[in-house]
């Protein structure tokens, strides 16, 4: 990530902006178009799954109608009272009796007619009565199906089974009559146990055409390509479209309530199941996906595309503009870089008063002022060469001034009068010290020797009688400290502390540890008071005096003030200073020097 980013910070500007904005177009587009794709995916499910269970709602409706008929033959000729009448004369008949046959076919004219008055109003069924003494009634012709074969199959002992009020629901079989195997090839059966008072048992069976069941799936076939299915719990088909896929199994979970999305003939469908009234059976409807949801979503994203493609047009306008709008920064580019190799005559051209013109405008005002700065400097540097060169001619006086003292000197001496050849030896000296100032620190004992150098000037000038005591250890005198940083302490001392009496000052100098350099200055003059003595220590110890106070009375108008000030630049906060003082007594000045801070 960090390298990326470096790249991205040394790309151009207009490389960044262009980056930026197909970054602020494209992200969010893509982002809409993978959120829109996801979440749209389950609400078009969802309500596909809702359109589905509303086709298998009404589709159970019709369903429902169907086995109400059924259930409503039943029952009727389980209950009335004219029906039960008739079958009980049907029970007793004689199978032995001479006139039999006319006794079965006026049975059968009474019950046709009772039944007639129902089955005229409902779906065509089959219905066969099957009694003890293996009589029979039915509606269709025994010459198609000999109903006693019901006796033989194995579901027909469950019907023993079953209470007063039960039926069993057979499901999809075979059609049993033979003239309507082409047409009719399927059919739905239900049977139960009629039972009367004082009678035997009798058995009612009950069939349903099933291509009526596959009528009302072609009437609500809203799409194309959808497949209704009537199954058991199991998934077995009792109805389908397909007459070839009845008796078939559905290899899926058709009880479950949710939608399922299935494989189903190497497609991908959409799988909702719906229960059945009076049995256990299920409505199941399989809708091939693309169909559904994606017809739907293909214009989801069908649309999604074509705003993109605008997306695109627009990002292609806009990377124009900032092109256009960064044309002028690349100018001042090729500007900076014309300066950078030595050309400080290129300009840009910039036309407009919009910002980036203005700043153009001032870029090229910025380099006419260095140009003129550039003039001026050359300037000045002439007139500094040529000071230089008449400062180098002034030192030769100093110089000779230095060179005519030692000569005086000598000749002096050579005459007998070593005091005064002293003196001389002691204003020269210090007058070399002040002149030469390559180097800005100097040992300890160079320090001392030239504030030695100072008293001795000083007692002869001011007919002062100063007696300088220097007790310094031999670590302490080649620590090397800022050059003259002791003779304005000294000559405050002289000066500011004269008590007209002979006056002592004390030099001691250790180094601790090799972590500071402590020198203690100590004179036995007229000291100061408390009051004197806390106005000297807030003038000296100021801190926003970052400038040397000229002081007429020091030999190089350097104060005790601008000591403090020039050790703090040097030393920052690790050097210290202490002053303390007696009325009557003397002055104490303690500095406290780190080592190898500066």
């Amino acid at each position: 990530m960090r390298v990326l980013w470096k790249k991205i910070t040394q790309m151009s500007l207009r490389m960044r902006l262009i980056i930026s904005v197909i970054l602020c177009i494209l992200f969010p587009w893509v982002s809409t178009y993978i959120v829109s794709d996801y979440f749209t995916k389950d609400v078009l499910e969802q309500r596909a799954a809702t359109q589905s269970e509303d086709d298998l709602r009404m589709l159970e409706l019709g369903i429902k109608s169907m086995l109400d008929d059924m259930m409503y033959t039943s029952n009727y000729i389980q209950f009335d009272t004219n029906m039960n009448q008739l079958l009980k004369t049907h029970k007793l008949i004689d199978a032995n009796s001479a006139n039999v046959k006319q006794k079965i076919a006026l049975n059968y004219i009474h019950i046709s007619n009772e039944l007639s008055g129902i089955t005229d109003l409902l779906m065509p069924m089959y219905i066969t009565i099957l009694f003890k003494n293996d009589l029979y009634y039915t509606n269709y012709s025994q010459i198609d199906f000999n109903p006693l074969q019901f006796k033989e199959k194995p579901w027909f002992e469950k019907l023993d089974h079953l209470s007063f009020y039960q039926s069993y629901w057979l499901g999809a079989h075979p059609t049993y009559i033979q003239s309507e195997k082409n047409t009719y090839p399927y059919l739905i059966t239900i049977g139960r146990r009629i039972q009367s008072a004082n009678s035997s048992n009798s058995y009612l069976i009950i069939s349903l055409k099933e291509k009526e069941i596959k009528k009302l799936f072609s009437q609500f076939k809203s799409v194309k390509r959808a497949k209704f299915y009537l199954t058991n719990n199991k998934g077995e088909i009792y109805s389908s479209l397909s007459t070839d896929r009845v008796g078939t199994i559905l290899p899926y979970n058709v009880t479950n309530a949710d939608y399922q999305i299935v494989d189903y003939e190497d497609e991908k469908h959409l799988l909702v199941s719906y229960p059945v009234s009076y049995s256990n059976w299920r409505l199941v409807s399989l809708v091939p996906y693309k169909d559904t949801i994606g017809s739907i979503n293909m214009v989801t994203r069908t649309t999604i595309l074509i705003q993109g493609g605008f997306l695109v047009l627009f990002l292609i306008g806009l990377i124009m503009l900032v092109r256009e709008f960064t044309k002028p920064i690349i100018r001042l580019n090729y500007v900076t870089k014309a300066i950078k190799q030595g050309d400080l005559t290129a300009r840009i051209h910039l036309s407009g008063n919009n910002d980036v013109a203005q700043l153009g405008h001032s870029f090229n005002h910025m380099l006419d002022t260095i140009e003129e700065m550039i003039e001026q400097i050359k300037i000045k540097e002439e007139a500094k060469r040529n000071a230089e060169l008449d400062m180098l001619q002034a030192q030769i006086n100093p110089h000779f001034l230095f060179n005519v003292l030692n000569a005086i000197r000598l000749k002096i001496k050579m005459e007998g009068d070593t005091g005064s050849a002293s003196l001389i030896y002691s204003l020269s000296a210090l007058l070399r010290m002040t002149i030469n100032r390559n180097n800005a620190f100097i040992p300890l004992e160079e320090e001392l020797t030239t504030v030695k150098h100072y008293v001795d000037l000083m007692n002869f000038r001011h007919r002062h009688d100063v007696d300088l005591e220097i007790d310094v250890n031999e670590a302490a005198s080649s620590f090397e400290v800022p050059r003259f940083f002791l003779q304005p302490i000294i000559e405050n001392a002289i000066i500011h502390g004269n008590n007209n009496s002979k006056e002592t000052i004390k030099i001691m100098a250790n180094e601790f540890s090799n972590k500071y350099l402590e020198i203690i200055i100590t004179d036995n003059g007229k000291g100061m008071d408390k009051l004197t003595l806390e106005q000297l220590r807030m003038k000296v110890f100021q801190a926003n005096n970052n400038v040397y106070v000229k002081n007429n009375q020091s030999l190089n108008g350097i104060g005790v003030q601008n000591v403090y000030q020039r050790m703090k630049l040097i030393y920052g906060d690790a050097f210290q200073l202490w002053i303390d003082s007696i009325d009557g007594e003397g002055t104490t000045l303690t500095f406290q020097i780190p080592v190898n801070k500066r």
